[in-house]
């Protein structure tokens, strides 16, 4: 989205219902994530604002830190910062490869537990390193960290230590990962429960050439999803084999015909803004706390969240 869109939305969200704002990093754009949701908390100055997610792969942790700290300089109680390892497409086209994803974000969350807290920070991390590292801007503060994670391993190390916990992938996935997620709060000594955020690409879809959309959107989300999930979901490689396939040699509109009714379900959720709504009390009752209206919205961007801002607001 451009400044100009993300101001436009989040003039909208702070004159509704809906509880805040969630902005993703897209690392192929010039747009950096922390300006735009600086944007965003100027527009919307009574909504949350959430970076979901960053990555410690791709900024240098101090970067982070002190971004953070500005951020919530702007209001010490709307800010919240996502971190996550990244996507695999993403990843790959930078050339980078994590082999112990747990370790990475495990390390990166304590260490910016310990820069926010006003420690000297020393850790040789998997794929960072700090040397006696304080920050000078003398930061004392709390800020609500979330985990953008996938796969079993890295869903029980978001239960357990972080304050929210962002989900994105097949419903029946995310079914599964929320009873992971709350089944490691019982590991707490607090007892307190991660928070779940869920988000699936959502869109308006009205007619033909929405729905074509919707699939190639969709044909991008199996193109990223890890085995592991796929399996956790209860879907056959056979299922998306042409999927993936296409979508590495002929690119995701070609991919995008692949995608069945079944398939476009599971990793979106489009339709009418009355459905989508429908989509969203689901999981609710399976225990997301925030459900996530939002990338492609649809065609018309305004309009599209200002249809389901209403009929949200209407159930």
């Amino acid at each position: 989205m451009s400044l100009r869109q993300i101001r436009g939305v989040a003039s909208i969200a702070n004159r509704s219902a809906v509880h805040g704002i969630w902005l993703a990093e897209d690392i192929d754009t010039a747009a950096d994530v922390f300006v735009q949701a600086g944007i965003a908390m100027r527009s919307a100055p009574n909504k949350r604002i959430g970076v979901g997610v960053t990555s410690p792969v791709v900024h240098n942790i101090s970067t982070i830190a002190r971004a953070s700290a500005a951020l919530r300089e702007i209001d010490p109680k709307r800010f919240r910062l996502g971190l996550g390892v990244g996507s695999v497409q993403g990843l790959a086209r930078l050339a980078v490869e994590v082999r112990r994803p747990c370790k990475v974000l495990k390390e990166t969350y304590e260490a910016l537990r310990g820069i926010c807290n006003g420690e000297t920070v020393t850790l040789k991390g998997e794929c960072f390193e700090l040397n006696k590292y304080l920050a000078r801007y003398r930061p004392r503060f709390t800020i609500p960290i979330y985990l953008g994670v996938r796969g079993r391993a890295l869903l029980r190390l978001a239960g357990r230590m972080a304050d929210g916990v962002i989900l994105g992938g097949p419903i029946r996935y995310v079914e599964k990962a929320i009873c992971i997620v709350h089944d490691e709060a019982t590991l707490r000594r607090s007892g307190r429960r991660s928070a779940v955020v869920v988000w699936l690409p959502t869109l308006i879809a009205r007619n033909r050439i929405d729905r074509n959309l919707a699939r190639t959107v969709a044909a991008i989300a199996i193109a990223d999803t890890p085995t592991s999930v796929l399996k956790m979901a209860g879907i056959s490689d056979l299922a998306v084999v042409d999927v993936q396939r296409t979508a590495r040699e002929h690119g995701y509109d070609a991919a995008s015909q692949y995608v069945t009714e079944e398939l476009l379900n599971s990793f979106t959720i489009s339709g009418e803004a009355e459905q989508i709504c429908e989509v969203f009390q689901l999981l609710a009752k399976l225990g997301a706390d925030e459900v996530i209206f939002g990338p492609p919205y649809g065609r018309a961007i305004f309009r599209s969240v200002r249809e389901v801002v209403r009929a949200w607001e209407r159930l």
